[in-house]
């Protein structure tokens, strides 16, 4: 059950918005109240969507994958979290550059959400075919090539 309040941050909720109050739609409208508020840094709208109905147990799966993932604000690390992408900042706010990193990384997290859905949902995907579960991969052995490694050496040759 969708419960949507009458207002939100001030701003009377459209009609249209309160029956879809767990939709990306929904996100999207909070967000923009936020800055239209002069919050320019919005709270995170990814735990406040339900997923899709008709997503498949595969994708189902990944959806959740990409909405538990969080912004470490020790390490500062960009999307998608990986060492190797420190702290670069020009300034002394941290506080704001953390801010900021953070919202970048909700925004891509909700933005592959929102892909996962539409890969599903389009019917194309191999993963929710009508086995309804998740592809065979056949790993196919590639023919090994000769490396250095292989040829005899000098000594050996003869």
């Amino acid at each position: 059950m969708n419960i949507a309040p009458d207002t939100y941050l001030g701003t009377p909720v459209p009609d249209h918005l309160k029956q879809r109050w767990r939709t990306w739609e929904a996100a999207a409208w909070r967000q923009q109240q936020h800055r239209a508020n002069n919050r320019m840094n919005p709270p995170d709208e990814r735990f406040n969507v339900s997923p899709p109905k008709g997503v498949c147990s595969v994708h189902h799966q990944m959806w959740l994958d990409y909405r538990n993932m969080h912004f470490d604000p020790v390490t500062g690390d960009r999307w998608p979290g990986n060492p190797g992408s420190p702290f670069l900042y020009v300034g002394t706010d941290m506080r704001e550059l953390r801010e900021q990193r953070r919202v970048e990384w909700d925004e891509k997290a909700s933005a592959a959400m929102r892909q996962v859905e539409r890969i599903c949902l389009s019917g194309n995907s191999p993963q929710c075919g009508p086995g309804d579960g998740p592809a065979d991969v056949v790993a196919v052995p590639q023919p090994r090539s000769r490396t250095v490694t292989d040829l005899p050496l000098p000594a050996e040759a003869s």
